[in-house]
């Protein structure tokens, strides 16, 4: 059994920015491990800049984790089989672990599986292959229907969907084919990116009616016919040529098996300190629950991942007698991009009461640059500390 003062599971962006808050913090005296089963990491906000047709590389958005070796963090790259709370032990293919502090940071997986005939109907355009197969599609299409469906739940990057439907409008438009071509978006949600409340959900409905694209609401899909490209829903189908396509989440297998999702499916946390019912084992990212005042969850983004890293990372060093306890205040923000070099945004205070109070920003350059220069300073971790 091997033993460090925090170990980090999963090197996604809350992941990361825990890690790396964490050894700056704890300096030399503590030894922070960060585990994940990928040798390099992936920002998969990339994927609506392939999409786009902005990015056609998705190697632009990898990091290759051995630098970080260079920011204090030991990283190991192994599969998480087992997850021990009560004994603060992890089993991994790497061999087995033992710490004073734990922080979950794995995610949510996807599991296009559990809708019948879905990946091999359309692209998964969560996946860098799936959307550059779908990009593609889009280049060679020449009429026909298009689909953006959201199959289940929460998902993670709320924006997605919405950003993928104005992409597909906006690059056939430019093709100057948009007159042959429908574009649909359909959906479970009674209202886009429902979280953000409804001066965002107004503003993206608004958007759509402009851009003549179809907003499909309450749609549960049931399964999809690939062979004669048509999405059953409970209550009728659609008919589609080329579709992209949510895949439902779930949280990973070692995190269910250890008992620590409760009914939603995820991981309940103390909304400000992100510590789970377990006291030292904090949980963090897509793969948390935690329940606004209006009813609603907090959405699976990147921003609130990051925050939140900081946040966990400040309170286990307060625990070791470096510095104070910070809380996380739910304050965040979102951009929507829309094309021909601009995006949306809502930003706002998503713990306020009774509910979110969260602003909508018409789509602008200036967004989109903020945007870009948000998902740069995530692959800065990657780049070594001389």
């Amino acid at each position: 059994m091997k033993t460090r003062t925090v170990l980090v599971l999963g090197a996604g962006i809350g992941g990361i920015s825990a890690a790396t808050e964490l050894t700056k913090l704890l300096g030399e005296k503590h030894t922070v491990t960060l585990i994940d089963r990928k040798p390099r990491f992936y920002e998969c906000a990339y994927n609506i800049g392939i999409v786009s047709g902005e990015l056609s590389d998705p190697a632009a958005g990898e990091g290759d984790y051995s630098a970080l070796k260079s920011r204090g963090i030991e990283f190991i790259n192994a599969d998480v089989r087992n997850i021990d709370a009560d004994g603060m032990t992890v089993q991994t293919t790497e061999g087995d672990f033992s710490a004073e502090f734990i922080v979950i940071s794995m995610g949510a997986e996807m599991s296009p599986a559990i809708i019948p005939g879905l990946s091999g109907g359309g692209y998964n355009i969560y996946e860098k292959n799936g959307a550059v197969a779908f990009r593609h599609e889009i280049e060679r299409i020449k009429e026909g229907r298009v689909a953006v469906l959201i199959t289940r739940t929460p998902f993670k990057c709320p924006a997605a969907p919405y950003e993928t439907a104005f992409l597909i409008d906006s690059t056939l438009r430019k093709k100057g084919i948009r007159d042959r071509c429908s574009v649909d978006i359909y959906t479970p949600e009674w209202q886009p990116m429902l979280a953000a409340g409804n001066m965002v959900g107004d503003g993206l409905v608004g958007m759509l009616k402009k851009r003549e694209i179809g907003y499909n609401t309450e749609h549960m899909v049931l399964k999809v016919d690939n062979e004669n490209r048509k999405i059953l829903f409970e209550t009728d189908d659609a008919g589609y040529d080329v579709m992209a396509y949510v895949p439902p989440h779930i949280a990973p297998e070692p995190v269910r098996k250890a008992g620590l999702v409760d009914s939603t499916g995820w991981i309940p946390v103390n909304p400000e300190t992100l510590e789970t019912k377990k006291q030292g084992l904090f949980a963090i990212g897509d793969i948390v629950s935690i329940k606004l005042h209006n009813g609603v969850f907090l959405p699976m983004a990147g921003v609130f991942a990051l925050q939140e890293g900081i946040v966990v990372a400040a309170n286990i060093a307060s625990r070791l007698g470096f510095g104070d306890e910070e809380r996380f205040a739910g304050g965040g923000y979102c951009f929507i991009e829309t094309g021909e070099g601009k995006a949306a945004m809502g930003s706002g205070n998503f713990y306020a009461r009774p509910a979110p109070e969260v602003s909508f920003e018409a789509p602008s350059e200036e967004h989109k640059r903020t945007k870009d220069e948000f998902s740069a300073a995530i692959l800065d971790a990657f780049r070594s500390i001389d």
